[in-house]
């Protein structure tokens, strides 16, 4: 159970202050995101992306106002969130003919067994309460020879890239947040959203130690690779074929 926010998620209440900080950045989230990343982002979530085929069947977890869904050509794709205020967000932009968004969490996914061929987790692995559950839920839901592939805010073992990192999320983002968000709306904040997600960064853990997680749950094939600049990484794994002899 954890206590705490650490590696392995954080408390229920932790949790809720998470969703309400994405609430509220909800409409300046793109905006922030393109100054944080010197307009990276959607160049990763298009990379990541393309991993996807026409013909996949597709889950993303946490998916948000859908800015990632929205670079998805698959011919299904359920889009699973928290936040019923992002989910009515996501609705104005992405095609309901193929998505599908449902209200709920990543550690209790509302589909069958074996019924996707792809899980994305993109920059929402961090916002888990509890990631081995999480995990574990990923594995049920994945077809045999399905992936899954997380991508968060690289955090490499510590040196001086990982202290240039830490010092943007903690002391530069929000500095960017309050030139990307009017002066009224933050006024209006009861606490600073960006200082929040810089609490969920310095708990996250390295990607090593979600690689061992990855495969404790019966993932194989597990590797992270950086994407483009080194400014977040993506971590895979692929539910193995039953071996029928």
């Amino acid at each position: 159970m954890v206590v705490i926010m650490d590696e392995a998620g954080m408390t229920s209440k932790e949790w809720l202050e998470v969703i309400e900080a994405m609430e509220d950045v909800s409409p300046y989230y793109e905006r922030v995101n393109a100054l944080m990343t010197f307009g990276l982002a959607d160049k990763w979530r298009r990379e990541v992306a393309a991993a996807a085929g026409p013909d996949d069947v597709v889950l993303e977890i946490g998916s948000g106002p859908g800015n990632f869904a929205r670079h998805l050509a698959s011919k299904k794709v359920f889009c699973l969130e928290p936040s019923g205020e992002l989910i009515s967000s996501s609705r104005k932009t992405l095609d309901p003919e193929k998505v599908t968004p449902i209200r709920g969490v990543g550690e209790n996914i509302p589909l069958a067994d074996s019924s996707v061929d792809k899980v994305f987790c993109v920059f929402s692995f961090r916002d888990f309460f509890d990631r081995g559950a999480g995990v574990s839920e990923m594995h049920r839901v994945l077809k045999e020879g399905g992936e899954v592939r997380i991508v968060d805010v690289a955090k490499p073992p510590p040196g001086p890239y990982a202290r240039l990192i830490d010092m943007h999320i903690k002391h530069i983002v929000p500095k960017l947040a309050r030139v990307a968000v009017p002066p009224a709306v933050r006024a209006a904040w009861q606490r600073d959203p960006y200082r929040t997600f810089a609490r969920t960064y310095e708990a996250f853990g390295f990607t090593t130690v979600y690689e061992d997680l990855l495969k404790r749950n019966g993932f194989d094939q597990v590797g992270t690779e950086y994407l483009k600049m080194r400014g977040a990484t993506v971590t895979r794994g692929k539910k193995p074929w039953r071996s029928t002899s």
